[in-house]
């Protein structure tokens, strides 16, 4: 189945070029040494911070003069500003602020009541720390807010106070949260998301001119789709570096993750399965022009609602799905009956595929993006699979269903969560067993190394432990020479703050905890005057925690992300093979569609799982055997399946079924279990399974297409009708895709199979 150049070379030119390339190759060689820091973020936060953060610590300290209300302050600001540095719109920023700052007071509350018991302190803080923890699946301000949460519990919990200090404490806590709002709102900010719906946009407009320049001059089309590459190359690196990313329950932000999956399966189909072939003669040109042209001006008309501007016809591009599957038929049918061969027939049919999928695809952008800019797709257009429903309970269902999906053992947010929820506990009763002098810090070097295994956590140990130990280095030599009483000490102050915040985001980990460290050192000799043996504590404090946290990443799941990414893709590949079981028996057997629905929501949430595990993956500290495009491929096979199995739902609900009967329709679900029992394989794999399947049996394209000739022929006879004729070509054609998907799957897997038997500790 089927620019102009210049061609002067004076000498001036040839110095001017050379003098160009000089400054070129500079340029990339001072690239590759200085900070990583896209779109200045850091630059930002560390500047806003460096003003603020010691002018609030200089007004707590010298005019309020109490030192809890000082600590709270100063470490209240860091946490708000550096920590958590919430994006978006002004009024969605402020709206976090402040409720972060309101969640950080009852938490505040709640730890200097639990803090003169040491065992009860230990039992909330397991509490606390597992539910901000595991709060992070919602993703946007929730998990933008985790560490700043943590924060607050864990200064107000690690040291003992009677309930008579709330006072002073929450004084100190509210000030922060005011001052943190106000400069986070109005102060040099960083409208992320902004930049995340203007790289969106982009792509949209880079899949319109793509599909444009295949329609219309496919041979013209490698720069279009280098650009296509590109663009959706840059809005992935948008929404990794963006710190409040819309992934939370609600409507908007699903909407938009959603969008964001369907714009990268839109390119994947348009360059890979479906790329238009030299030779292809498109039949139904007017309805095939028309459709292809619809399907542009949807891509564009979503970059514009992402803009602010006019949504995408919806309503147009599904009428134009409509007649060009009627036209296709009408076509075949006379073709048919014309004497034209079924080879012919079949090659038209197959020619006009890809653009039936991609408009369907195009369809489901559209639609998330209208939802996703905040607006209505309206009535008549029948929303693709997987675009959130509108409704009051919706948010709340799919609440319940996001926390249900990693309430199980095998989810690694719940690993995660026990993880710094028992670290955290054990840290805290440990400090006060311990007598501890700083407790605080205990708990807070537990939070900064605790990583996924055991094998990240040793490296961000060893780093930990180098970065304190040079800062307090650092910070020793400095007190010493100015003074531990010194008015030198307020100069540097700003300094501190701003290397504190600019390194941890921009230059990396250790250096970070060296900086943190000297502002430690700094902090406390302003508020205490105790020269530089504060350092010294926070040296030994840390490697208490750093202990803890090993400790704890040995005793559970040492496996780390790349384990648990490898058992949620084998999970993901059996729930997508029940999924399209069901898909293909509603057209080649004509069942029904409700388990189907439930297959589909069984996979959805595999894929869910999976790509947390791909996220903490990504975020893991250390080497990583799995090669991150692999495990990004492995992952999309995944998802492109249940697009499949959508699309096939689609063909059923239009009609387009066979009951079964006929020995063709046996050969294609013959084929189709073959398919099935690839996807089956490679979970077994995955997962170091003995598997019962035969390892050599794969897809027939010779008995696909066999089976899609004679079809047409018994159309063509008045042995079938049309609409079952059409069903079995297009379930062979994705029986096809399938199979070849399974190939490409067999390098990745092997390697992932590698790395699963790898040990933890390598």
């Amino acid at each position: 189945m089927g620019s102009a150049t210049s061609a002067e070379t004076n000498e001036a030119g040839d110095v001017g070029s050379m003098g160009v390339g000089v400054v070129t190759a500079f340029g990339h060689r001072l690239q590759g040494r200085l900070p990583r820091d896209p779109g200045s973020a850091s630059l930002r936060r560390a500047t806003r911070a460096a003003i603020v953060i010691p002018a609030a610590f200089a007004f707590s300290k010298i005019a309020l003069g109490d030192v809890q209300v000082t600590t709270f302050v100063a470490f209240g600001c860091f946490a708000l500003l550096v920590m958590s540095d919430f994006g978006g719109p002004r009024r969605s920023r402020a709206a976090a602020y402040l409720t972060m700052t309101a969640v950080g007071a009852a938490l505040v509350t709640l730890g200097t009541i639990a803090s003169p018991v040491a065992w009860v302190a230990a039992l909330i803080m397991f509490l606390v720390g597992f539910c901000i923890q595991f709060s992070g699946v919602f993703g946007g301000y929730v998990s933008a807010g985790q560490t700043a949460l943590l924060l607050s519990f864990v200064l107000a919990v690690s040291v003992p106070a009677p309930v008579g200090a709330i006072g002073s404490r929450l004084s100190g806590w509210l000030i922060a949260g005011a001052v943190s709002t106000l400069a986070g709102v109005f102060f040099w900010p960083r409208f992320e998301r902004l930049a995340l719906r203007s790289k969106a946009a982009d792509a949209c407009r880079a899949l319109a001119a793509l599909v444009k320049v295949q329609r219309e001059a496919p041979q013209d089309s490698a720069g279009v789709e280098a650009a296509a590459r590109e663009a959706v190359a840059g809005l992935k690196r948008q929404y990794a570096a963006t710190p409040k990313r819309p992934a939370g329950p609600t409507r908007r932000d699903r909407a938009f993750v959603e969008m964001l999956s369907l714009l990268e399966r839109a390119l994947a189909f348009a360059t890979g399965y479906f790329r238009p072939q030299p030779g292809w003669l498109h039949p139904c040109i007017k309805e095939g022009n028309e459709l292809a042209a619809y399907v542009v001006r949807t891509f564009q008309g979503s970059a514009d609602v992402l803009a602010g501007g006019a949504p995408p016809d919806l309503r147009a591009l599904d009428a134009a799905r409509l007649a060009h599957r009627q036209a296709l038929d009408r076509w075949a049918e006379q073709a048919l009956r014309t004497g034209t061969a079924t080879e012919d027939v079949l090659a038209g049919l197959d020619a006009d595929h890809g653009l039936r999928v991609i408009s369907y695809v195009a369809l489901a952008i559209g639609a998330n993006s209208v939802i996703s800019a905040g607006g209505e797709v309206g009535d008549g257009v029948p929303l693709p699979a997987g675009t959130p429903l509108e409704g009051r309970t919706r948010p709340l269902i799919r609440i319940a269903r996001t926390v249900g999906a990693q309430l199980t053992p095998s989810s690694a947010v719940l690993h995660q969560s026990l993880r710094v929820g028992i670290g955290l506990g054990l840290a805290v009763l440990l400090a006060r067993l311990l007598r501890l002098d700083h407790a605080f810090w205990v708990v807070l070097g537990t939070l900064s190394v605790l990583r996924s295994n055991a094998f990240g956590t040793g490296r961000t140990t060893l780093q930990a432990l180098m970065g304190t130990v040079i800062g307090f280095a650092v910070g020793a030599v400095f007190t010493v020479l100015v003074g531990a009483t010194s008015p030198v000490l307020w100069i540097a102050l700003p300094v501190a703050v701003f290397l504190a915040t600019y390194a941890a985001g921009a230059i990396g980990f250790m250096v970070g905890q060296a900086a943190f460290t000297v502002l430690v050192i700094i902090l406390f000799n302003l508020i205490s005057p105790i020269g530089w043996r504060v350092g010294l504590a926070r040296i030994e404090d840390v490697a208490v925690g750093v202990g803890i946290s090993i400790v704890t990443a040995l005793l559970l799941w040492p496996r780390g992300a790349r384990g648990e990414l490898v058992t949620t893709l084998a999970r993901l590949y059996r729930a997508t093979a029940a999924f399209l079981a069901g898909s293909f028996d509603r057209v080649l057997e004509a069942e029904s569609s409700q388990d189907v629905a439930a297959a589909r929501r069984l996979a959805v949430r595999a894929r869910d799982r999976a790509g947390e595990a791909f996220g903490q993956f990504l975020n893991e500290r250390g080497s990583k055997p799995l090669d991150p495009e692999n495990a990004a491929f492995l992952l999309a096979a995944g998802t492109n399946a249940i697009i499949v199995g959508d699309l096939l739902n689609v063909v059923a609900d239009m009609g387009y079924q066979t009951d079964g009967a006929s020995n063709g329709a046996s050969d294609l679900l013959a084929q189709t279990q073959l398919m099935l029992a690839g996807f089956l394989r490679l979970a077994d794999r995955l997962e170091s399974t003995p598997s019962a399947l035969l390892s050599g049996a794969r897809v027939s394209d010779a008995t696909l297409r066999e089976v899609a000739l004679s079809w047409l022929s018994r159309w063509r006879d008045g042995l079938a009708e049309a609409r079952p004729a059409i069903a079995t070509v297009i379930a062979g054609e994705w029986i096809k895709q399938l199979g070849e998907l399974e190939t490409d799957l067999d390098g990745p897997v092997a390697q992932a199979t590698e790395v699963a038997r790898v040990p933890w500790w390598r």
